[in-house]
């Protein structure tokens, strides 16, 4: 799914912002948008405009009000999606007039996604970003919005420590590919939000079969932390012209994941950088299309969401190989999916300057887990033998030494052992097979 965002030079979370497209639309079918592209960013303006559904779409983005107010009624005009009321009088209970309340039973309860299955509308100081490089997920597609409390800003003084304020939630959906004709079906949305003291909560809603609503099974107030929950997913879709499945195109198991299964990665993170995985300085230093005239970093900078300017040099991942990017890949893949644990803080790290010097020739040294003799991190010439590159294969793990534990499949949690990311271990592959001897 490819996502469309116009921003403005609006006050804070009073932003005009044009949604991602409706569920049904494949990933090549959705256009992004810019300013004045129609009626669509005078729709999803908050307070008024959006009326002018074939015009310049101007209105509206400058006079709306915060959080919690009711200067929604432009949601009408203009095009697909749509942006949802935050009016505190009608919904109290809601996370945009209660942000530290008791989390809701249901999804539409929480004020997020009132207007499902239609998740296209949704309140308008849901700022939506695409981090990159991302998680891969068992192949399933993601939408995720920043709602900040009204009139807060993201202390960003330390490049690598951003700090939220209280009552920040971060949105994450899922999709498959189930829905009618293969079209997009949310599956989850896991919620984090921030508490005192840098400490965050966990949460995660199982969407219904037909997606009117969402319920919460993971409570990390009150729930079972250990719990996780298998559903069944199809992925199944065209990408860049191309088929694009995961086993086979055949429904197979994914895992809402517990609390702490989800509070894991993010608080290995938080050992070595920001406790909240994925809107950061270096993920957001990218565009959320192709065409956008600024990185998603200085829109939101431009926005007033920092307390502090943005690095004029945001950190990047770079690589001077000549090997056509691979080596850049493979250390975008191992950022996106394997740094948050694997940082320097207990576990080897592999952040991006360090990976080719920690694993080429290097003895593994996996807590409980060791490798059969004469393996090692990376072997070069021969994947076979090289732990990275098994370990991402899921499958055929062999014992470790004889004894009754094997080498665990990386990433440990999250991911199916029919779901792996088939183009990164191919260039794991090539990239150690090609390492001379």
């Amino acid at each position: 799914m490819k996502h469309r965002q116009v921003l403005t030079g609006a006050p804070l979370l009073a932003l005009t912002l044009a949604l991602t497209p409706a569920c049904g639309e494949s990933r090549e079918a959705a256009m992004p948008q810019t300013a004045g592209g129609g009626g669509l960013a005078g729709a999803l303006s908050v307070g008024g405009g959006g009326s002018g559904g074939g015009g310049a779409g101007s209105g509206g983005a400058t006079t709306g009000g915060l959080v919690g107010t009711s200067g929604a009624s432009g949601a009408t005009g203009g095009g697909a999606g749509g942006n949802a009321p935050t009016d505190c009088a009608a919904s109290p209970a809601s996370l945009f007039c209660q942000p530290l309340g008791a989390m809701p039973a249901t999804i539409k309860a929480t004020g997020l996604f009132p207007f499902a299955p239609d998740l296209s509308r949704h309140a308008a100081n849901m700022l939506e970003y695409v981090p990159d490089p991302p998680l891969w997920s068992d192949g399933m597609e993601k939408q995720r919005f920043l709602v900040l409390p009204a009139g807060t800003k993201i202390d960003n003084g330390d490049a690598k420590r951003w700090a939220f304020p209280v009552g920040t939630l971060f949105v994450k959906t899922f999709f498959d590919d189930s829905a009618a004709a293969g079209a997009p079906r949310p599956i989850e949305t896991r919620l984090i939000r921030a508490t005192m003291n840098g400490q965050y909560e966990f949460f995660v809603y199982q969407w219904n079969a037909d997606s009117s609503d969402a319920t919460l099974v993971v409570n990390d107030i009150d729930g079972d932390i250990n719990a996780e929950i298998p559903v069944s997913i199809t992925i199944k879709r065209v990408v860049g012209g191309q088929p694009f499945t995961i086993n086979g195109g055949q429904p197979f198991a994914h895992a809402l994941p517990s609390r702490n299964a989800c509070g894991l990665c993010h608080e290995q993170n938080g050992m070595v950088a920001q406790t909240f995985i994925g809107f950061d300085e270096l993920r957001l230093n990218s565009k959320l299309t192709p065409d956008a005239p600024k990185t998603q970093l200085q829109t939101f900078a431009d926005a007033g969401l920092f307390s502090m300017p943005v690095s004029a040099a945001p950190a990047t991942i770079t690589d001077t190989s000549d090997d056509g990017g691979r080596l850049l890949r493979i250390k975008r893949f191992v950022f996106g999916n394997c740094v948050t644990c694997h940082n320097g803080g207990g576990q080897v790290d592999l952040h991006p300057d360090l990976f080719v010097a920690n694993t080429v020739g290097k003895p593994t040294e996996a807590q409980s887990v060791v490798p059969p003799a004469g393996w090692l991190r990376v072997i070069p010439g021969d994947p076979s033998k090289s732990v990275l590159y098994v370990q991402m294969q899921r499958t055929m793990l062999p014992p470790a030494n004889g004894a009754s534990n094997r080498l665990r499949a990386m990433p440990p949690v999250g991911l199916a052992d029919v779901a792996v990311e088939q183009t990164a271990l191919k260039d794991v592959f090539d990239w150690i097979t090609a390492l001379p001897k």
